[in-house]
């Protein structure tokens, strides 16, 4: 019996010991599953990248106004290439280039960038680029979009993003007329919508040059296109380069925003001579620091330090590393938890570095003891118009926090950049709606189209206890953009009026089915008496709106209403009228018994009949001013005067023969003809008309550029274009009596 006990208690044992070893063995593998799991970084998914860069001849040197003549494009490019493969290891990502002007070329295809070797190749492959005729951007990005989603190497795993660099316009000779240019930039928005459609940004980069700056085309049109394509193919960025030293920082931007990174200025500018120490404070909480540095020269040398002193190795188990290969003026530093402290880095060479510090800070899991509450956040906004943005600081219960202590500031940010900086108030002032109940109140004036983000960060005695992000979008709402007829047109009665206007929502034309799908444009005459009167206005292409109607047969004041309403696709309601004010009223006449008179008095002779005729002369209005020529056909002179002839009641402006006046150039020249007629006003005052004769198309002639379509009394400063020219007509009796009306008139003495 005692002996079963003691094989009993053996055995019981040994089973014990058995139980603790397995409990042994999996608290250690679990332990060591937890180790890999939470030194294992998130997985990026991985990229692909097309850069189109313009090398078309405005591009390089070009009689001291080139926009990059030496090549800092290139260089900008390298720095794209390194930073992507920083994460080599961790993603496969793919990046190509294409070069364009007249024509695109893809010089290198969508190539993984995971080892050195690779990238040395891409970079020898783009090394040498030649000037290029004409720009064609539009054709580059056709190939962006064949090659990322339409070629062999298209793969769906792969998150794809274009950057296209250029310095200006498109310019190509088939291109030559305002329809063609229309056509042109239709076909550009249709394919940047295909993009939008495959969630593929668009980052735009708009390189600035003395010749840039002096075009108005792109200052007033083209500049705001790019800026455009990037904001409808989110997260996609503009950026305005003011020299070519600007985009190796554009550049950095953009990768460090496509890989997640936060982005920030330079912490380390300055010239090395010799041996130099830079130190840079890193703070807690880095899950990642990036250093990117970039050298003016690839000899010189860097070596990076750790708090201590010790040095930072390419191969370090927490150091991943990109440069110091070939001509690579770049170096890219990534470390991985870094120790918080003053980190170093020692430059031997002679050249000028800069160093930018990117970080990934640490997640924060723990419960947040604040929240913030954001009032109905908007996902779409309307872009031109004030945007408020309320917000509360609740603790854990939920209640709004009311110290005088916090502050709450809110950041608008663009491509991971902060914008503008707003103070939100609870005073009671600025839109806020009654001070101290809790609710904050920001308000900007208003934010250009694209994609954007608000940060509300909350601040209690200077330490941040709460934030929280919103992203949105500022959408453009449609709008009316009248061209006929102009305000204060003087119509004949019974003339046909022409009415033509642009429906745009930002830069794009919003054709007839586009606008009926979201609301309505209504079209109205009213009358002196008060009466309206409907028209029907038909669409036509790009957003043109045009219809024609008879002017009243009754003379008077009359107005055109134009009332666009709806509500656009993202659900933001628009409501615009615009009203134009045009005179129905007859021309003057001349009349032919005047020179029946003059006749009989003239064959009557003496004294009296030269008087008579005398007065006749006087009494007739004739034609007064004269033309400044402000732009000329090729080969003519600009700057010219035309005096108009003083002893003429009608002529004909710019056609060749007898009663007309001709116009600077060839006696050949064929241009557009306007017919010139002095009459007289109801005070007696001479009234100098113009009008395009029946012959002539009215489109190829416009005062102050609109079109004219009837008579028009012109006013001293009035620009007309016809055909190729571009006149000012100056009218000194005009102008020295506007000048009169502005004076104060002197006060007349007292009678004694």
């Amino acid at each position: 019996m005692a002996e079963r006990f003691r094989r009993w208690q053996r055995t019981c044992l040994l089973v014990l010991l058995i139980v603790l070893f397995l409990c042994v063995a999996l608290c250690a593998v679990a332990t060591f599953l937890a180790g890999r799991a939470s030194a294992q970084e998130t997985e990026p998914m991985p990229l692909d990248v097309l850069l189109l860069i313009d090398h078309s001849n405005s591009m390089w040197e070009k009689g001291g106004v080139g926009s990059d003549p030496h090549l800092l494009r290139l260089e900008a490019a390298g720095l794209f290439i390194s930073y992507l493969g920083l994460d080599a290891d961790r993603a496969d990502h793919r990046l190509g280039v294409i070069y364009f002007g007249g024509e695109s070329r893809l010089v290198v295809p969508l190539t993984s960038i995971s080892n050195a070797a690779q990238r040395t190749a891409i970079r020898e492959a783009i090394a040498h680029p030649t000037p290029m005729d004409w720009t064609d951007p539009l054709r580059a990005l056709e190939m962006a979009y064949e090659e990322l989603f339409h070629s062999s190497r298209h793969d769906p795993d792969h998150r794809p993003a274009v950057v296209l660099l250029t310095d200006g316009k498109p310019e190509l000779a088939s291109v030559s007329t305002p329809e063609k240019k229309a056509a042109y930039v239709a076909d550009l928005r249709d394919l940047v919508e295909r993009f939008r459609e495959r969630g593929c940004p668009i980052f735009t980069i708009a390189l600035a040059s003395e010749a840039t700056d002096a075009d108005p085309e792109i200052q007033t049109f083209y500049r705001n296109l790019w800026q455009e394509i990037a904001a409808r193919t989110p997260p996609g960025e503009y950026y305005e380069a003011r020299t070519a030293r600007d985009l190796p920082h554009i550049y950095h931007s953009i990768v460090a925003h496509l890989l997640g990174v936060e982005a920030h200025p330079p912490v380390v500018e300055v010239e090395v001579e010799g041996t130099l120490t830079e130190e840079i404070p890193v703070e807690a909480g880095l899950a990642r620091l990036v250093l990117l540095v970039f050298k003016s020269d690839a000899s010189i040398r860097v070596r990076l330090l750790r708090p201590g002193g010790a040095s930072a190795r390419p191969d370090d188990p927490d150091v991943r590393y990109v440069g110091g290969t070939g001509n690579a003026r770049e170096e890219v530093w990534a470390i991985s938890n870094p120790r918080p402290g003053l980190w170093k880095v020692e430059l031997s060479g002679h050249g000028v570095v800069l160093v930018w510090k990117d970080t990934i800070p640490v997640p924060d899991t723990s419960p947040p003891a604040y929240t913030i509450l954001v009032e109905a956040p908007p996902p779409y906004v309307p872009a031109d118009q004030p945007l408020e943005i309320i917000c509360a600081v609740q603790n854990g219960e939920g209640t709004p926090l009311q110290d005088s202590s916090l502050q709450v500031v809110v950041e608008l940010r663009r491509a991971g950049f902060a914008e503008a900086a707003l103070m939100a108030r609870d005073d009671g002032h600025d839109g806020d709606a009654a001070p101290g109940d809790g609710y904050y109140t920001a308000r900007h004036p208003a934010l250009p189209p694209g994609a954007y983000t608000f940060l509300v960060r909350a601040l209690q005695q200077g330490r941040e206890i709460a934030r929280r992000e919103v992203a949105f979008e500022a959408v453009p709402l449609p709008r009316m953009e009248v061209l006929s007829p102009s305000p204060g047109l003087s119509i004949r009665p019974g003339e046909t009026v022409t009415v033509a206007l642009n429906v745009l929502a930002g830069l794009y034309p919003l054709d007839g089915a586009a606008l009926q799908a979201i609301g309505t444009l209504t079209p109205v005459v009213c009358g002196p008496d008060g009466v309206t009167h409907p028209l029907n206005l038909s669409a036509g292409p790009a957003g043109r709106f045009e219809g024609r109607f008879p002017a009243p047969t009754v003379e008077g004041a009359y107005t055109l209403t134009l009332h666009l309403r709806g509500k656009t696709a993202e659900g933001l309601p628009f409501d615009e009228t615009q009203t134009v004010p045009f005179t129905v009223m007859s021309p003057p006449r001349t009349y032919a018994g005047w020179a029946w008179l003059v006749i009989v008095v003239l064959a009557a002779g003496g004294g009296l009949g030269g008087a008579l005729a005398l007065l006749v002369r006087r009494r007739r209005p004739v034609l007064e001013g004269r033309w400044r020529v402000l732009v000329a056909p090729p080969g003519q002179r600009a700057g010219q005067i035309i005096d108009l002839p003083g002893d003429r009641a009608r002529v004909t402006l710019g056609g060749r023969g007898e009663g007309c006046l001709p116009l600077p150039g060839d006696p050949a020249l064929e241009v557009s003809v306007a017919s010139l007629q002095a009459g007289r006003g109801v005070e007696g005052e001479v009234e100098i008309w113009l009008a395009p004769l029946e012959a002539a198309s009215s489109a190829h002639l416009t005062v102050n550029r609109r079109p004219l379509s009837g008579a028009y009394w012109l006013q001293d400063g009035d620009v007309v274009a016809l055909g190729d020219y571009r006149l000012r007509y100056e009218n000194v009796r005009q102008a020295a009596a506007r000048l009169a009306r502005r004076r104060p008139r002197k006060r007349a003495a007292a009678p004694p």
